[in-house]
């Protein structure tokens, strides 16, 4: 590898890292904005009062998610969509809950901008809102399933080492009971949606695995 490809390949790294990290941080302030909403009324004809109560945070929360799927998937895919060595199941599987959190985040904003948007003018009946944002808290809920399998799954095998895989693991516990927002305190989701920008950021920094980095080595020295 000439010293020219080198350096290319070192700056493009750095820019999905930092991608990479910007989509978690983007995707935290988000989650933080819904874990603020007060409880979802479970009697349909209060659906209306409580979307209007929230809307703010609702729109901001909706705005945020759409950058955060583009940076996360981006980055993500430059860290790990090209790797040159042998394929690893534990990146596999990782990879593919990762792409399940991020389909399942972009059903959320799909969900959300339908709470907060009335295309065409359309306003939906009570009984519809009430589906529209159970539908919003389950895709929440896939999200937060495919960030706990990536934890373990892609957090395992990072330059971090033990360390690594003891935060893979809080952090899939985290988010699995997290997974069930309308379980749990406010304060509790705002703890989960801050972890999902600590394991983000953690991930982006650490992500290459070290059978990558030997790759590297070897390749470093032809």
């Amino acid at each position: 590898m000439t010293q020219g490809t080198a350096s290319r390949r070192a700056i493009n790294v750095r820019v999905h890292r930092w991608l990479m990290i910007a989509g978690a941080l983007l995707t935290a302030i988000a989650l933080l904005l819904l874990s603020l909403l007060p409880s979802a009324p479970s009697e349909a004809v209060a659906m209306t009062a409580w979307v209007e109560r929230g809307h703010s945070l609702l729109s901001w929360s909706d705005e945020l998610l759409f950058f955060a799927v583009i940076c996360w998937g981006a980055g993500a895919r430059g860290l790990f969509g090209a790797r040159k060595d042998e394929p690893s199941v534990r990146i596999n599987v990782g990879v593919t809950a990762l792409t399940v959190a991020l389909v399942a985040l972009f059903v959320l904003l799909l969900a959300v901008g339908r709470l907060v948007y009335p295309v065409y003018g359309i306003h939906l009946s009570a009984e519809v809102l009430a589906l529209v944002v159970s539908s919003t808290f389950g895709a929440l809920h896939l999200a937060f399933l495919g960030f706990a399998v990536a934890a373990v799954a892609l957090s395992w095998s990072t330059r971090a080492g033990l360390i690594g895989r003891a935060v893979g693991i809080f952090a899939a516990a985290a988010f699995i009971v997290g997974s069930f927002p309308w379980l749990t305190p406010n304060w509790w989701n705002s703890l989960v949606a801050v972890s999902v920008a600590a394991w983000g950021g953690f991930l982006a920094l650490t992500g290459v695995t070290r059978t990558g980095d030997a790759t590297e080595r070897m390749s470093t020295t032809v």
